[in-house]
């Protein structure tokens, strides 16, 4: 099984750190806020973290004094292992990652990205709404012979009407699929346990936002099969009719343009009003809809979705569902980052125990968190493609997943036997991977 590391990780990791990676380093993330003079504004500081023994270190020159941007040449002395004649630092060790600290804690530079994005101007989003009858006699003529007006039909909803045409979606649908096997309903919605209470207060409180308002909530799998849902019975009820329910299954490739499955598509965020969905039973409603990301690699974990009939629809509820989204990512991160610190407690004596083996801590996602001097050495050695950075993440060590699911995943560099627990009190939070010396 891969290793799941996003492209821009992978783009920007180096076997070392050295002057030159910092500067490929800024030219991928320059325009992200993954860069010091796109985040300093929002408390940001330049900063590297060792993964062996978990020290931040803030960017410094080499006098001593703070540094505006990443340089190498003011770090402690145990984690240089080489200098240029100059006596300037030529590389580091490779468990050191470049990235930010804020408010104590460590960014990666993908993690600061997806932090610093500026909020998402919604009014270019926004649909036509006087233009309905228009769209219903493009939507027909598009079935006719996959020509529509270009003046008239947005670019991602003609993109998207393209792409059902391609997947040959039936126009003439007048609901979503709805799974009826509900142990595999609630075998996504344990998978997405983090997501789900990330997300319970904004639905709660939503819900009671919407109680009178002809409007739903909704929060989906990465795949568009809707887990949770809020908002007001009526329109709830009234949802039921086209399976905008929990179980519904809102894939554009099943259900044809929506905005839950046109924002998995588009990895954005979408409106659509009315006549712009592509099957006939579903014109009848507009919706809202973000993409939530993992904050750490920006991976889609799911997506937030404001729906109601379309003549109930409220123009606000687009910049609604920008802020939820933002809001539960924010909630996510500190999760992620009260797990890194449970794991790094809980693995403390683990490292002591095995301190002649190569020993990697990773949290109950399978991101990895620590790891000792040995492991970069062992993980060569097995030709293992690994980064040391907080980036990394084995998906079969994620303990969301069924236990065969996860073995069935292993990377072919590592063996079961290798696998010990981490414990917080009786649960588990993660796995400690120890690489025996003799590994080869």
């Amino acid at each position: 099984m891969a290793l799941q590391i996003t492209h821009s990780a992978a783009a920007s990791r180096d076997p070392l750190l050295t002057p030159a990676a910092l500067r490929r380093q800024n030219q991928i993330f320059r325009g992200s806020g993954g860069v010091s003079e796109e985040n300093r504004s929002q408390g940001f500081a330049p900063a590297f973290l060792d993964m062996e023994t978990g020290s931040i270190q803030l960017s410094r020159f080499a006098d001593g004094g703070p540094a505006p941007m990443h340089l190498l040449d003011g770090l402690p002395d145990d984690l240089v292992v080489s200098r240029q004649p100059s006596g300037r630092v030529g590389a580091v060790k490779p468990t050191v990652v470049a990235g930010f600290v804020r408010d104590g804690e460590f960014y990666t530079r993908e993690m600061a990205a997806r932090t610093a994005m500026p909020a998402r101007d919604s009014s270019g989003l926004l649909s036509e709404a006087r233009n309905q009858h228009l769209l219903m006699s493009a939507w027909e003529r598009f079935l006719a012979d996959q020509k529509a007006p270009d003046q008239l039909v947005r670019p991602v909803v003609l993109d998207s009407w393209k792409r059902c045409d391609l997947n040959r979606v039936d126009p003439h649908l007048t609901k979503a699929p709805l799974d009826a096997d509900r142990q595999r309903l609630e075998q996504s919605r344990r998978r997405h346990a983090a997501l789900r209470e990330a997300a319970q207060p904004i639905l709660q409180r939503a819900g009671e936002l919407l109680s009178q308002a002809d409007n739903i909530v909704l929060l989906t799998d990465p795949g568009g099969l809707i887990l949770d849902s809020a908002g007001d019975p009526r329109a709830c009820d009234k949802a039921h009719a086209i399976n905008l329910v929990v179980g519904g299954r809102w894939d554009e490739v099943l259900v044809g343009t929506n905005a839950i499955g046109t924002a998995l598509a588009t990895r954005q965020p979408v409106h659509l009003y009315g006549c712009e969905h592509f099957c006939a039973g579903i014109k009848r409603w507009t919706c809202s809809a973000e993409v939530i990301r993992d904050p750490c690699d920006g991976a889609p974990l799911g997506v937030l979705d404001i729906s109601s009939l379309t003549d109930t629809f409220h123009s606000q509820s687009l910049d609604f569902v920008l802020a939820a989204a933002r809001g539960i990512e924010a909630q996510l991160a500190e999760s992620h980052f009260k797990s890194r610190a449970w794991v790094l407690e809980a693995s403390m004596g683990m490292f002591q125990r095995w301190r002649n083996q190569g020993v990697l801590a990773l949290d109950g996602r399978g991101r990895l968190v620590k790891v000792n001097a040995l492991a970069h050495a062992a993980l060569q050695r097995l030709e293992a493609k690994l980064p040391l950075t907080p980036q990394s993440r084995i998906a079969a060590l994620d303990l969301d997943l069924p236990e065969p699911e996860r073995l069935s995943m292993l990377p072919g560099w590592l063996h079961p036997e290798w696998l010990q627990p981490i414990l917080h009190g009786r649960a588990r939070i993660g796995t400690v991977i120890v690489i025996p010396s003799t590994a080869a």
